[in-house]
């Protein structure tokens, strides 16, 4: 199948005879990068109205026409997806001449022998399902739906015995459960995709192309409406669906701007009250130091995430770090670490507090919904009056050292869970450990007012993105 002509033709072979046959595709000039690219992994998208979905499938079109005899798998993460989506841009653009399509085992069987196969993986567990098998071309409508977890177990499977080159291809939006492992991976890894890169593992090729609603003229000229309600949607919305900004997303729980809340060379003056909170669990703990200025504002200026650690190692780990002169108010911790341990009886808050340099934990609330309302409300930004400047700046109740990485990673990329969104999804995991520490912290914590602060609501916050560059000042 050609992929540089703007109009597209399938050159299907049948019982040794080739057959020129049109297909109903104009491509882009993102789409055909998309379709012209040979690395090993590419990821298309990064904004809604890109054209994903029909990139992709074309793109497993082509794969099956040029590789006879190739096994082809798309995927989406529901049936109902998978048929609204991407079996009907199948069924739209595939000359019906070269397939059969079977409605129950929904294959599309190729006349050249090739076979495209739509099914979905709604969680881990239906992706393990497909482990130990041969996957030519593997295909994932809407990446960001699923975990990292899921799409290795489909790459694992990217293997092609009769010796063509496997491909993985994948499209995406910004938001939802996987985003923060596709920016990394995909987006951030090669820049924005401004190079590819080679995985330090599997030394597979990898791409990332951007492509927003502006790159497909077939929505520009049919539904120049569509453009519109985007660009009219929240700002958070707007700029992750419109404009592909993956540091503001649909579902981000906390809004977090680091010039306001992320302090680098903090100082912190002895005589600032200061606690330890605590998120304790064998696969990590999870340990802020904070102190409290004269206003009651929180500056948090130290971390420990460190996984596999028993009692006894944590509470030395926690005694090491804590400075001779540091005067620790309390040791603040989740209430599961007063229930007691079938093998000794004790509860984890009595092994801590054993032993010369015994910590005594002081029990937090463990109400994660009121927790994280109060949490927004201690990373709510208001805008002051500088005392010295006069000049007005932005500053939150709480701000956070620049050698806290973790917490500052839990922030900012934490989403609200998809079934309740007051609460925040407990998944990544590896994001949990350190906001929950510091909602112990605060729980029965009320942020302090700021009279003659002007408060902003999170449209307000990013319709005065560009003035943001003020924050905190070390006194």
């Amino acid at each position: 199948m050609a992929k540089n002509n703007r109009k597209a033709l399938a050159k299907v072979t049948q019982n040794k005879k080739s057959h020129d046959i049109p297909v109903e595709y104009t491509p882009n000039d993102k789409q055909i990068v998309f379709h012209n690219i040979d690395t090993d992994i590419c990821v298309y998208g990064g904004a809604k109205g890109g054209g994903k979905t029909c990139a992709l499938v074309m793109d497993a079109l082509m794969y099956a026409v040029n590789h006879p005899g190739a096994l082809i798998y798309l995927f989406r993460e529901s049936y109902d997806d998978l048929e609204a989506n991407v079996i009907r841009e199948w069924k739209t653009k595939a000359p019906k001449e070269i397939y059969e399509y079977s409605e129950t085992k929904h294959i599309a069987k190729l006349i050249n022998g090739s076979e495209v196969l739509f099914r979905y993986i709604a969680n881990d567990t239906d992706a393990e399902g497909y482990q130990g098998r041969s996957m030519d071309y593997v295909g994932v409508d809407e990446l960001t739906k699923h975990s990292k977890k899921a799409i290795q177990v489909l790459l694992s499977c990217l293997r092609s015995p009769k010796g063509f080159p496997p491909r993985f291809r994948g499209s995406c939006n910004p938001g939802s459960k996987g985003h923060n492992w596709v920016k990394m991976d995909f987006v951030e890894a090669t820049d924005y995709g401004k190079y590819i890169i080679k995985d330090p593992v599997t030394e597979q090729s990898i791409s990332f192309i951007p492509a927003t609603v502006y790159d497909n003229y077939v929505i520009m000229e049919n539904d120049p409406n569509y453009v519109k309600r985007l660009e009219n949607l929240p700002e958070k919305e707007r700029k992750a669906f419109l404009l592909g900004d993956w540091d503001l997303f649909e579902g981000q729980y906390f809004n977090f701007v680091r010039s306001v809340h992320v302090v680098d060379n903090m100082v912190i003056p002895k005589e600032w009250d200061r606690y330890v909170s605590l998120d304790y669990g064998l696969d990590m703990l999870a340990a802020y130091w904070t102190a409290f200025d004269p206003q009651g504002k929180a500056h948090v200026y130290r971390e420990a995430h460190v996984p596999n650690l028993i009692i006894s190692e944590a509470r030395e780990l926690i005694n090491s770090m804590t400075l001779p002169n540091e005067n620790i108010v309390s040791y603040i911790a989740p209430p599961d670490l007063w229930n007691r341990r079938q093998d000794t009886g004790k509860s984890a808050a009595e092994i801590f507090s054993e032993s010369a340099d015994g910590i005594f934990l002081i029990k937090a609330s463990n109400d994660r919904v009121q927790g994280w309302y109060n949490m927004r409300e201690w990373l709510r930004i208001h805008k002051v009056r500088d005392e010295q400047t006069g000049a007005d700046i932005f500053v939150s109740n709480m701000v956070i050292s620049s050698e806290c990485p973790c917490l500052i990673r839990g922030i900012s990329e934490s989403q609200a869970d998809e079934k309740n969104p007051s609460d925040v999804a407990k998944e990544p995991h590896i994001l949990s450990h350190s906001i929950d520490s510091i909602r112990y912290l605060l729980s029965n914590r009320p942020a302090p007012t700021n009279p003659g602060a002007t408060y902003y609501s999170d449209d307000d916050e990013d319709e005065d993105d560009n003035d943001l560059k003020g924050g905190y000042f070390d006194s």
